[in-house]
């Protein structure tokens, strides 16, 4: 049986519009409303699908998310219903989605690129309780961003439900060094890269190390990231850790904006100095990190950080000590919270604190 059937199975019957459901699918009969099914089952939400329109009405309000396939836009527009937040409009047909988006003040899904994005889009609209999401990007470059988002994933790791670092920056050499975790057994990112949908618990297929699950690069040539992989993979990863750290790099890359995109929190450590801040004002603006919250390197205010954050236009939310014995920590395989001082190691602990909050079970 497909996954759409099943969905099929799960959903209602019209005419209950008192229950809340986690989604509304408006959509006909055929390939859209499978692919939307296939997601709504994925993620085992309670659905209801309205083909006749008159039965809109009475669920446009109560459910979680509203998903509406592109050949029923210009019918629900004309229906004139009130505004309303998470409302996704879906389909193949880009033409309908850039014309109906704006009336139905929806987020836009392209099919089939989309498709890896949808169970996602659907669990947060269900208020489904799901990890935070942290980007580390450095404002410059070798300014550690690679060792803060490993200390981080290594500090909340250490707290119930661990925690994952993905490895975004096909040049940066593989994370998992950083965690001495290269001969640890486990998939690396080429065997990954045609991950899509719903993937389940991954902890079985990666190397896991003092309870940081690690997507890394392996040694070799650089795979070609694509978005549609991570967005899936960071989806799974929500559900079955307490945080997720991705390290980006500092490309271009579809799949480093990707990266952003997905993080709920956008960290750029910033060098000390003028210049640091500089490269970290140019940095944001290129990778067009517009939720970015600065983190300084050294605890010697060189300069104050009300300065550096009117330089770069972001806030400061943390620093962190310098600590030089880093690099030498990680040619011989130490993971950097383990490796490092008490100074640097309190730093980043309360950094994780401010992520994730209150240890939790």
């Amino acid at each position: 049986m497909t996954a759409a059937r099943r969905a099929r199975r799960k959903v209602s019957g019209v005419g209950v519009p008192d229950r809340r459901r986690d989604v509304l699918v408006v959509a006909r009969a055929g390939e859209t409303q499978d692919v939307i099914l296939s997601a709504v089952a994925a993620q085992e939400l309670d659905a209801e699908v309205v083909a006749d329109l008159e039965a809109v009405a009475g669920h446009w309000r109560s459910a979680g998310t509203v998903v509406v396939a592109d050949d029923q836009a210009e019918r629900l527009v004309a229906r004139a219903l009130p505004h309303r937040e998470a409302v996704f409009l879906v389909g193949p047909d880009r033409d309908r989605l850039s014309t109906w988006s704006a009336p139905l003040s929806a987020q836009v899904i392209p099919l089939p690129e989309g498709g890896a994005w949808l169970g996602s889009v659907l669990a947060e609209g269900a208020g489904r309780v799901r990890a935070p999401v942290v980007a580390v990007v450095g404002g410059s470059g070798g300014v550690g961003a690679s060792t803060l988002a490993a200390a981080i994933a290594q500090l909340a790791g250490e707290r119930p439900g661990g925690s994952a670092l993905v490895d975004v920056d096909p040049l940066g050499g593989g994370i998992d060094l950083l965690l001495g975790a290269e001969r640890t057994e486990g998939w690396r990112w080429p065997r990954l890269n045609a991950a899509e949908g719903n993937l389940g618990d991954l902890r079985r297929y990666l190397p896991v190390v003092d309870g940081v699950t690690v997507v890394a690069m392996a040694r070799g040539p650089a795979p070609d990231l694509a978005r549609e992989p991570l967005a899936a993979i960071v989806a799974s990863l929500r559900a079955w850790h307490g945080l997720v750290v991705l390290d980006p790099g500092r490309s271009l890359a579809p799949a480093a904006r990707e990266a952003a995109r997905l993080a709920s929190r956008q960290l750029v450590l910033v060098a000390p100095g003028v210049r640091g801040a500089a490269a970290a004002r140019q940095t944001v603006s290129a990778l067009d990190l517009d939720r970015a919250e600065l983190v300084l390197r050294g605890r010697r205010a060189s300069l104050p950080a009300d300065l550096v954050a009117e330089a770069v236009g972001r806030p400061v939310v943390a620093r962190v000590a310098d600590e030089p014995g880093l690099a030498d920590a990680a040619e011989r395989g130490e993971p950097p919270a383990r490796g490092a001082r008490r100074r640097y190691r309190r730093d980043v602990a309360a950094l994780v604190g401010r992520l994730v909050g209150a240890p939790h079970g």
